[in-house]
């Protein structure tokens, strides 16, 4: 197998600047499940990627860099994007890619801007190449978990090791302190996701009402609908690892447990 690893992680600035208690131990389980990784290249969808109205983008210049800031400090890195697994991905599922906006040049001038949604999760890994993808905000269902059984086959065929980021935050409006506001749904929403991701089945995940999701806002239901689609093609199931709500907004973290291949 050449997916090596699979991660569900959320980005948000919490797990860096670890305000609190519940940050830390985040932080801690994140360090836990990554520190043994050590795959060739690390592939990431993340929701604050570049976004097209109906396809997944799918960045082929040479260089990705990241300046971002925190309140403890601030991201400022350049990775090398690894473009024949960039282009592998794009050849995945011409349906879904096809019209997708490409920075394509090559050279040490050739930069596309990292998303803190990308480069977040990737702090807790050793530096490699990365593929980087933005997520869909589509609604048919289908064709996102079309996109994620596809994606794991590309991967399958690459020659090197690949690590599969889903970057991913859950519902946003657990609070009235944060800037959506508040709504039931959202724990209501987030509960269906921890369900989901205990039973290493989300097949739930697609029947929940559009209303739920609008109200819940979470800005990774499109992410999870692509995982699902991993999930059915590889036989990998998730373990839950940790969740918490950062004042607003659901952090969860989960791991792929890959099946075990007799030789």
């Amino acid at each position: 197998m050449t997916l090596t690893g699979l991660y569900l992680i959320p980005h948000g600035d919490e797990i860096l600047d670890l305000p609190d208690e519940n940050s830390r131990l985040m932080a801690e389980k994140i360090r836990h499940v990554t520190d043994a990784d050590r795959s060739d290249s690390f592939a990431v969808i993340s929701p604050h990627s570049l976004s097209l109205s109906k396809n997944l983008s799918v960045v082929l210049s040479s260089y990705l860099r990241v300046n971002y800031k925190l309140k403890t400090g601030a991201l400022r890195k350049t990775y090398v994007n690894d473009r024949p697994l960039a282009e592998r991905i794009l050849l995945a599922d011409p349906d879904f890619t096809e019209s997708a906006s490409l920075i394509a040049s090559s050279g040490p001038n050739s930069i596309f801007p990292m998303d803190f949604g990308t480069a977040i999760p990737l702090q807790f890994f050793h530096r490699k190449k990365v593929s980087m993808m933005g997520q869909p905000r589509i609604s048919d269902r289908e064709a996102l978990v079309r996109f994620g059984r596809r994606l794991y086959r590309a991967i399958e065929e690459y020659e090197g090791s690949v690590s599969l980021i889903i970057s991913a935050d859950q519902a946003h409006t657990h609070s009235a302190a944060g800037p959506y506001g508040y709504s039931p749904d959202a724990e209501m929403y987030d509960s269906m996701v921890r369900d989901a991701v205990k039973t290493s089945n989300l097949s739930s995940l697609m029947k929940i009402d559009r209303d739920t999701i609008s109200r819940a806002k979470p800005d990774s239901y499109w992410n999870m609908l692509i995982l699902h689609g991993i999930l059915m093609e590889s036989g990998i199931s998730l373990e839950l690892d940790f969740y918490y709500v950062a004042v607003y907004f659901g952090m969860l973290l989960g791991h792929g447990v890959l099946p075990v291949v007799s030789r």
